[in-house]
């Protein structure tokens, strides 16, 4: 149990610091684009592809540390009209199964991405990146999210059993 305790903070940390190290990159290209393209009149080519990508696996590998917290948006106004906390727990655990389910379907549609741009060889525009390898960080992010759901679902489903 440790060692799932120590990776799962392991995970965190990384996609705290990646996404992090992303985000500083994104502003100094986009700075840099600014610059180049209304002060100097440049225009720096494929390098404005980048951003989109840096932002896209931000979002992705973000949201895996969203469904680690449980820290998504969520109608509140529902679970205020239940009094029970036991209830509001077993309806929290629906509601996050739920979640999980179309989570592991999602999965599957984004192996499918994946896989499909791979064997086409399909690349970016632009700078001729392939597309599979932003595609990834979906999966990533996807498949990441989905296990954090069916944890949450568990812990509530825990908090219902024990009456907390």
């Amino acid at each position: 149990m440790q060692f799932l305790e120590r990776l799962d903070k392991g995970i965190d940390a990384f996609l705290k610091y990646f996404t992090g190290v992303l985000m500083v990159l994104l502003t100094v290209i986009v700075c840099v684009m600014v610059i180049s393209r209304y002060v100097f009149r440049i225009q720096l080519g494929g390098v404005e592809e980048l951003p989109v990508y840096f932002m896209c696996v931000c979002i992705w590998l973000g949201g895996v540390r969203v469904s680690r917290n449980d820290a998504h948006v969520k109608i509140e106004i529902i679970y205020s009209l239940i009094k029970n906390p036991r209830g509001q727990d077993a309806l929290r655990m629906l509601t996050t199964l739920a979640s999980a389910l179309v989570l592991t379907y999602f999965c599957r549609s984004a192996w499918q991405l994946v896989s499909r741009t791979y064997a086409a060889g399909t690349i970016s525009s632009s700078i001729g990146f392939p597309l599979w390898i932003a595609y990834s960080f979906e999966l990533i992010g996807t498949v990441g999210m989905t296990i954090y759901t069916y944890i949450n679902t568990v812990k509530y489903a825990l908090r219902v059993v024990k009456g907390k």
